[in-house]
């Protein structure tokens, strides 16, 4: 098992939630790309800790979502590619949650 140290270091169930729920309203009305707001998106990922499938998959969907707003794509791919993002997103979320104890 490796370690996290810093930035990446896993967070209690209620910051990970609240950290989520934050990156996901961003996406939802995000229309510009700024490379702070981008840093920030995926700094709060790698500090999710999550299963690297997971974590690729999220940082993908990110990445595709803000090419298709730099690249000035039409709106309906960027919208796609929005709701991808929200999707996976969700996923992240609902797989996060605390399991009920017998």
């Amino acid at each position: 098992m490796v370690l996290a140290t810093g930035d990446v270091a896993p967070t209690p169930w209620r910051d990970r939630q609240a950290a989520l729920g934050d990156l996901r309203r961003r996406v939802a009305i995000q229309s510009s790309v700024d490379a702070a707001d981008g840093v920030r998106a995926r700094r709060i990922l790698f500090a999710l800790g999550e299963p690297p499938a997971d974590l690729l998959a999220a940082l993908d969907a990110l990445d595709r979502f803000e090419r298709a707003i730099v690249e000035c794509d039409d709106p309906s791919v960027i919208e796609a590619r929005r709701l991808n993002c929200l999707a996976v997103l969700d996923r992240l979320a609902a797989n996060g949650q605390p399991r009920a104890s017998c």
